[in-house]
């Protein structure tokens, strides 16, 4: 069970039989919840017989360099795009860290760091990030590698 940022409560029971294969979530932005995964050691298992039959998804690679070449001017993607990546961006803390030495002082990242919410400090890293063209630009290829599928949401 994760209480939400309003307060609901979100719960997900996954369970698998016939040999199938379970990956645990990916859980971004996580910052104060407990999440517990419990699991049945005692069940029984089908055999290799029907572990076999079932095929795996394909994994999808993730190619960052054909997302950003899709963007021409990525200052202006950025500042278009604004609302949406304060809204969708979790891990700010991580994208803000790959920021320094790249346009962004120990006085800004402190800034950063002191504001509360994630959409706060994605505000202001974006406020930052966006004056200059190589910063922005810099800004743009770690969203491409830290945020691969908020990036691709919002280029197709």
């Amino acid at each position: 069970m994760y209480v939400g940022a309003k307060g609901h409560k979100i719960v997900s029971n996954i369970t698998a039989d016939g040999g199938s294969t379970v990956f645990s979530p990916n859980i971004q932005g996580l910052n104060s919840a407990t999440i517990k995964m419990s699991t049945n050691p005692s069940s029984k298992s089908h055999g290799e017989k029907a572990r076999n039959k079932v095929p795996l998804a394909p994994m999808k690679k993730i190619n960052t360099k054909d997302l950003e070449s899709k963007v021409t001017d990525k200052k202006t993607f950025v500042q278009q795009n604004w609302a949406n990546l304060v809204q969708k961006v979790q891990n700010v803390e991580e994208l803000t860290d790959q920021m320094m030495g790249f346009g962004l002082t120990n006085e800004m990242y402190s800034e950063i760091m002191s504001c509360k919410t994630s959409q706060e400090k994605m505000r202001k890293l974006l406020q930052y990030m966006t004056v200059a063209e190589n910063t922005c630009n810099h800004l743009f290829t770690k969203l491409c590698e830290l945020q691969y599928c908020v990036m691709e949401e919002l280029i197709q």
